[in-house]
């Protein structure tokens, strides 16, 4: 199992096979769905299925699990994928179990997302979306530093929209000589 990232509170790495009833069971809480798409348990594996071929197709993005890295508990799933409604931004996104919400975990992880997109990946934007009455998700990001720009349709619906663009590096005075 490849880690993409991780900090003193969390591990992103990729799932393996055999954790694929970790994303069922999270999507099967009202309280998680109620801000995102609610998918059929065969959605839920048809999404699982494609986040595993993706790590061969597509490294360095993807949808990754979050772990506790003292136990390996699992809190969450993460993405930094190539947007599902529009190829060309890259989404962060995340849904944690409630166990976890209000913890600062999902700020953590989502710096952490940003900071990999951005020094190790090389992208120049990140871009995400949340429900619009999600205000604690809509703090999270802002609290990462993405910037809201409107609203953008996403996801089948309109929805508040957020991005960070990659800070260009200040010239060195030799350079600007």
């Amino acid at each position: 199992m490849n880690i993409i990232v991780q900090t003193p509170r969390l591990i992103v790495r990729e799932f393996c096979p055999k954790e694929e009833i970790l994303l069922v069971n999270l999507y099967k809480d009202e309280r998680v769905t109620r801000y995102v798409t609610k998918r059929s348990e065969d959605e839920t594996l048809k999404q699982f299925t494609e986040a595993l071929a993706g790590y061969k197709s597509s490294p360095g993005l993807g949808r990754w699990g979050v772990f506790n890295p003292i136990d390996d508990e699992f809190i969450g799933v993460c993405i930094l994928k190539p947007a599902d409604s529009d190829p060309t931004r890259i989404e962060l996104g995340y849904v944690l179990n409630p166990k976890y919400w209000g913890a600062g975990i999902a700020t953590e992880l989502s710096k952490a997302l940003v900071f990999y997109g951005f020094e190790d990946i090389g992208l120049t934007e990140i871009c995400a979306c949340t429900h619009p009455e999600n205000i604690a998700s809509q703090n999270v990001l802002q609290k990462a530093g993405l910037v809201r720009d409107g609203n953008i349709f996403w996801h089948g619906a309109d929805l508040p929209f957020f991005r960070i663009v990659k800070a260009s590096p200040k010239s060195s005075p030799k350079e600007r000589t």
